[in-house]
C-alpha cells in the first residue's frame, strides 16, 4: 500500500519497533510473567493463519486434523519407546544372572518390543511429513540401525566371577 510515495505499512512497523525499544529501555518488560521461559505454542501455531479458526473450532469439538492427530500419536509412541528402554535398563542386572542363552532371549525380546514401536513411529512420521502444512516442523524418524547398535552395546552379558558358566 503506497500512498504519496511512502509505504504506510513500513512506517507503522518502524513506529511500533521504536515504541517497543523505548519500553524495553524503560524496563517495562522486566517483570512480565513467564520471562525467560519459552512461549507455549499451541498446535494451531503451525497451521497457516487462514486455517487457525477452523482448527480452533474442530479442537473445541474434540476433533483435530489428521496431521495433528499423527503428531500426538508420534509423541506418545516416542514416550513408549523411552519407557521400554527404561524397563530394559531396570531388568538388565537380573537378566545378566540368567545365563547366556536366557540373557540373549531377554535381550532379543526387549529389542523387538522397542523396534516395533520405532517402526510404527517411522511410518507415522512419513504420513505426518507428507500431510502437515509446509510451515510445521518436519518430524525426524528413528535411525533404527543406530538405535539397534546402541541397544546391543548397552546390554551386554556381564557374567559374574562366581557364576560357573563364566569359566566356560
Amino acid at each position: 500500500m503506497r500512498e504519496s510515495g511512502f509505504d504506510i505499512q513500513r512506517v507503522i512497523e518502524l513506529i511500533a519497533e521504536r515504541k517497543i525499544e523505548e519500553a524495553m529501555q524503560e524496563g517495562k518488560f522486566d517483570d512480565l510473567p513467564g520471562r525467560g521461559k519459552p512461549l507455549p505454542l499451541d498446535e494451531e501455531w503451525f497451521a497457516p493463519p487462514e486455517m487457525r479458526p477452523a482448527i480452533r473450532l474442530l479442537k473445541s469439538a474434540g476433533v483435530l486434523p489428521d496431521w495433528l492427530e499423527r503428531a500426538r500419536e508420534i509423541e506418545r509412541l516416542r514416550e513408549d519407546a523411552q519407557r521400554l528402554w527404561r524397563i530394559a535398563e531396570r531388568e538388565y542386572p537380573r537378566a545378566c544372572q540368567l545365563g547366556a542363552e536366557r540373557f540373549n532371549e531377554w535381550r532379543e525380546s526387549s529389542w523387538q518390543r522397542i523396534l516395533a514401536v520405532m517402526q510404527r513411529v517411522n511410518s507415522l512420521i512419513l504420513a505426518y511429513n507428507c500431510s502437515a502444512p509446509a510451515n510445521a516442523n518436519p518430524q525426524i524418524p528413528f535411525q533404527i540401525e543406530r538405535e539397534r547398535q546402541r541397544f546391543y552395546a548397552a546390554f551386554v552379558l556381564e557374567l559374574s566371577e562366581a557364576d560357573p558358566q563364566s569359566s566356560e
